[in-house]
């Protein structure tokens, strides 16, 4: 017989067993392609990379309440008759508000932060070195952690008297959101409390791109499936944020931990939603397993 790892050295055994000495060469020849340039990688590839998956991945729910295609798919609603179709008189505004949230706006928060990071951190990850999957994992649970308490609190705080008047009440103007009303904001709010709570973890961990490319597509799918006003199977549950476009003064967080540490989803622990709020492993909706009284 012979023997595979011949010609190959001990140190060598535990790159190839976990994969990471092929996902390596496959990044660097990617850098190779796009360039190894830092601030062109954190900045605006990653820019574009987010921003992507936000009008492709939206794309699919939007699509679905303009056309009502799949019909089957309209038992998912968490608003039934909400948006049975969308018009695309109320489409059109948001489309725009979003666009100018995302370039006039987000991309000036991203170039500053990160330059930020570059004056507070002496030394970035090295670009052409893969993160183990420990550390990416460890990055990720600190995203998680840092997004629920930050995205809460400035959350909270929009919904007080002026801040909601003036900043937050454009985001409630959807009652009954679509994916795309996510970045649907005013731009202080889209800064303050949609973008700048998403950046913490990762600055706080000196993150590789890498890892922030991961914990942006974990960003994006939880953001846009909250407010894509279905809930569908295997993918995670929209009714607690569903609740709080509806209601406004229940639901701040992301998930549950610092409302139920507040005291901030009482009444909607109460409600029907509630038990809905669980991730489904089946074909039946959630209205269809937990029925209306």
């Amino acid at each position: 017989m012979v023997d595979p790892f011949a010609n190959v050295s001990i140190g060598a055994l535990p790159d190839i067993i976990n994969g990471s000495s092929y996902f390596n060469d496959k990044w660097n020849a990617f850098l190779d392609v796009v360039g190894d340039d830092p601030d062109f990688i954190y900045v605006w590839l990653l820019t574009v990379w987010t921003y992507g998956l936000f009008w492709v991945i939206g794309g699919v729910f939007v699509f679905m309440d303009l056309t009502n295609k799949p019909a089957f798919m309209r038992k998912y609603k968490n608003q039934p008759g909400t948006h049975e179709p969308l018009e695309w008189s109320k489409l059109k505004p948001l489309v725009k508000t979003v666009i100018t949230n995302q370039i006039v706006y987000g991309i000036p928060t991203s170039y500053f932060s990160y330059h930020f990071e570059k004056l507070v951190v002496s030394d970035l990850p090295e670009l052409r070195v893969l993160p183990s999957i420990e550390i990416i994992l460890r990055d990720i649970v600190v995203c998680i952690l840092m997004w629920e308490i930050t995205f809460y609190y400035s959350h909270r705080w929009l919904h007080s008297g002026f801040w909601y008047k003036h900043i937050h009440k454009k985001h409630h103007e959807w009652p009954a959101p679509i994916a795309w009303a996510a970045m649907y904001a005013h731009p202080l709010e889209f800064v303050v409390s949609d973008l700048l709570p998403v950046y913490v973890g990762p600055a706080l961990m000196v993150s590789h791109p890498v890892t922030v490319a991961i914990w942006f597509v974990f960003v994006m799918m939880d953001t846009l499936v909250d407010h894509s006003g279905y809930h569908l199977p295997v993918l995670g549950s929209s009714e607690q944020h569903d609740y709080h476009h509806l209601k406004f003064n229940q639901c701040y967080g992301l998930f549950g931990w610092w409302d139920t540490l507040h005291g901030t989803n009482d009444e909607f622990r109460k409600k029907k939603q509630y038990l809905r709020n669980k991730r489904i492993f089946s074909l039946k909706s959630a209205r269809e397993l937990f029925p209306d009284e």
